[in-house]
């Protein structure tokens, strides 16, 4: 007895579950036959932007290139070789026909040729440190969706016939269906008709634009470890799920094997690209990178292309974009950034530095993010990036399931519904750009009412039935008691960006005298964006004056000597170096520390003068540098505002109080009594305490 010519109802099921687990299994062997066996094709290319500081002017001559820290690009040659076997064994084994077969080559056929020009992309990434034009790119991806586009519609039965929703446009259904009503889902064409090219060029163009503008969605998402793989892997299982209702059709059982191709092979690539919170900046790269290959732009858009072919196999265009709403989201960011920037140079006109000629950096437009793809805002604010990958993956998993509920639903409202929620929570998703990369400066904690300190915050200064709409960064050394007039008073709790934000709080430690704090705050600040608040600049002239005057020198002493590096930085080369602070993350008790060593605080009153001080005026503290370092951090040092402190304040928003002639004479009498011969000699005696014990010079 010979075998079926077409398999059992039951066998059906089991060969397409064994279709993903095979995939899965074969992908997860040859990403690890790959990462063995090319170790070294690693991408050497550098891609400048705010979320990674092009400061390449600024960096050595020699050092270590930017492979030091990338991953091998092997994971997409790999998952591609898996789903191309799995998917032509497993159409021996479903007896597929000439019809299913045909799909399944153009699919996969089209999954290698998006992988191909992927991997031309990695090749000249890692051997010519650049890779393809953006231009040449996306020209090679529409070539082969048109491509695509035009085998399905000769080769296919399906192909010369348009369906709905287009052939119920106003125009355009009446050029490709010219008898359309109401009640058809399909409409056959036939050659010699007009609506037969009309379709044609419609259905070519189309595939063309799904295709290159989906592969390049998925390749904006592929910027974290992990990111982009989970989010295809539930856009594929949805597809996968919502095809089970046309299995029995012919090229239903297709689509069936190719979305799960394409969620079993992710599925094995992901161990191998596990999200971790590694990150080859600040605080966060101690963490254990878990990932040890890249899918590169040969995987990115091989399944880009390859969810774009099932969409248009089945009919479902629209479906895309709900399952994949994660991958729009990530391809408007890129190009919104792109419109607007280039919109906001050469039309709007900020009146706020409307009096300079500097040249005003693209982070101080009203942009919606701070960086693009979306990932990069949030990276940029210091997310630790595994947490936010999970949570991309939720967002995409919330995706696929109301893009399954539209697909499944029986009933017109249903639809709908779904389509309405989608758009709610991609609405979410995109504002909150606007209110995340907000901060105010406030007080630590709010709810006490006297000794707080002034810290830095993130959101919106709101609760709403006791759920905070904030986060907090850092709390800083200086206290209420550095605030002066009403207007600095107003200033808090306000939103502004965080370049206004580190400006008021440098200002507030360099008035408290903290001066190691406030260098720390205003070099957190760009260069460019420093540029545009010269009262900064006037400040650190001043701190340099005050600290050359408290050593005797006649020079004051470079910043840029004080603030080098003990440690090379992490990536040199033609990658900008990663350990550059990014001001949206939290000044570090290490980073303090190491500008404290080269910027000692001025001593300025004897222990003497500080008690007849407080006998008179009855307070109960002592000044930072009359207390041990480690409460220093709690005192507040009177007598040591600046003169220029009031531009800095004019300029972060904040009013500004005219000095007194009381003032100024108690300034001069405290800044004489600092110089005089008894406060030399009691610093030349605390120096020689602080070096006969070193155990007290740490904190």
């Amino acid at each position: 007895m010979g075998l079926p010519a077409i398999p059992d109802a039951y066998l059906v099921p089991v060969i397409l579950i064994l279709t993903f687990v095979v995939s899965a299994l074969l992908s997860l062997i040859f990403c690890g036959i790959a990462r063995l066996l090319f170790p070294k094709f690693r991408s050497g290319e550098h891609k400048p932007g705010h979320h990674r500081s092009d400061l390449r002017s600024d960096l050595p001559a020699s050092g270590r290139e930017i492979k030091t820290i990338e991953l091998p690009l092997v994971g997409g040659p790999s998952f591609t070789l898996a789903m191309l076997i799995t998917g032509l064994v497993a159409g021996y084994l479903l007896f597929h026909t000439g019809e299913q077969w045909t799909l399944l080559l153009i699919g996969l056929g089209a999954t290698l040729g998006f992988m191909l020009i992927g991997l031309v992309d990695d090749w000249h990434k890692v051997y010519s440190k650049e890779g393809l034009s953006e231009r040449a790119k996306f020209s090679s991806l529409f070539v082969l969706s048109v491509a695509a586009g035009a085998c399905y519609f000769f080769l296919t039965p399906k192909g010369p016939e348009s369906y709905s929703p287009y052939i119920g446009l106003p125009i355009i259904g009446h050029l490709i269906c010219p008898n359309a009503s109401p009640e058809m889902s399909a409409c056959p064409l036939h050659p010699g008709e007009l609506a037969y090219y009309a379709w044609l060029v419609f259905l070519v163009l189309m595939t063309g634009v799904t295709g290159s503008v989906t592969s390049l969605a998925v390749d904006f998402s592929d910027g974290l470890d992990g990111l982009a793989g989970g989010l295809v892997f539930s856009a594929a299982l949805a597809f996968g799920i919502v095809t089970t209702g046309i299995i029995d059709r012919p090229e239903g059982q297709v689509v069936e094997v190719l979305s799960l191709l394409c969620a079993g092979s992710t599925l094995g690539y992901l161990p191998w690209n596990w999200p971790s919170a590694w990150a080859a900046r600040g605080r966060r790269s101690s963490a254990k990178r878990l990932a040890q290959i890249y899918m590169g732009d040969s995987g990115a858009l091989a399944l880009g292309g390859l969810l774009a072919m099932i969409a248009i196999f089945d009919r479902q265009e629209t479906l895309l974009f709900l399952v994949g709403a994660a991958f729009v989201l990530e391809g408007l960011s890129a190009l919104s950034a792109r419109l607007i920037t280039r919109f906001y140079r050469r039309q709007l006109h900020i009146l706020r530095f409307a009096s300079t000629r500097e040249f005003i950096p693209h982070t101080e437009f009203p942009r919606p993010f701070l960086a693009t793809p979306l990932h990069h805002h949030f990276d940029l604010l210091g997310w630790d990036r595994r947490r936010l990958v999970y949570g991309a993956w939720a967002l995409g998993a919330c995706f696929a399931v109301l893009g399954v509920m539209v697909g499944l639903a029986p009933e017109t409202w249903q639809r709908y519904l779904g389509r309405i929620l989608v758009l709610l929570l991609a609405w979410i998703v995109w504002s909150s750009g606007s209110w995340t990369r907000r901060y105010f400066v406030g007080k630590h904690p709010p709810e006490r009412s006297r000794r707080r300190r002034l810290a830095l915050y993130y959101g919106f200064p709101y609760r709403i039935m006791g759920i905070p709409l904030y986060h907090l960064v850092e709390v800083i050394e200086a206290s209420e008691d550095v605030i002066e007039t009403p207007a600095e008073e107003l200033a808090l709790w306000q939103r502004m960006t965080i370049f206004d934000a580190r400006a008021m709080l440098g200002l507030y430690c360099y008035r408290a005298g903290y001066y190691p704090a406030a260098l720390a705050q205003w070099t957190r600040i760009p260069a460019g964006n420093r540029a545009l608040r010269p009262a900064i600049a006037r400040l650190l002239e001043e701190l340099d004056s005050r600290l050359a005057l408290e050593k005797q020198e006649t020079q004051p002493i470079k910043r840029e000597d004080l603030l080098r590096h003990q440690e090379p930085p992490l990536i040199t080369g033609n990658l900008g170096p990663a350990d550059v602070p990014n001001p949206h993350e939290p000044v570090s008790g290490t980073e303090a520390e190491a500008v404290q060593e080269s910027w000692p605080l001025p001593v300025t009153k004897t222990v003497e003068e500080t008690a007849e001080r407080q006998s008179t005026s009855g307070s109960d503290r002592l000044p930072p540098e009359a207390l041990p370092r480690d409460t220093r951090l709690e005192a507040i040092h009177n007598g040591h505002s600046a003169p220029d402190a009031r531009h800095l304040a004019a300029t972060t928003g904040m009013g500004e109080r005219e000095p007194t002639s009381t003032g100024s004479s108690q300034a001069a009498r405290t800044q004489g009594r600092s110089h005089s011969p008894l406060s030399w000699l009691q610093r030349f005696l605390h120096r020689g305490a602080r070096s006969s014990h070193p155990s007290q010079q740490q904190l």
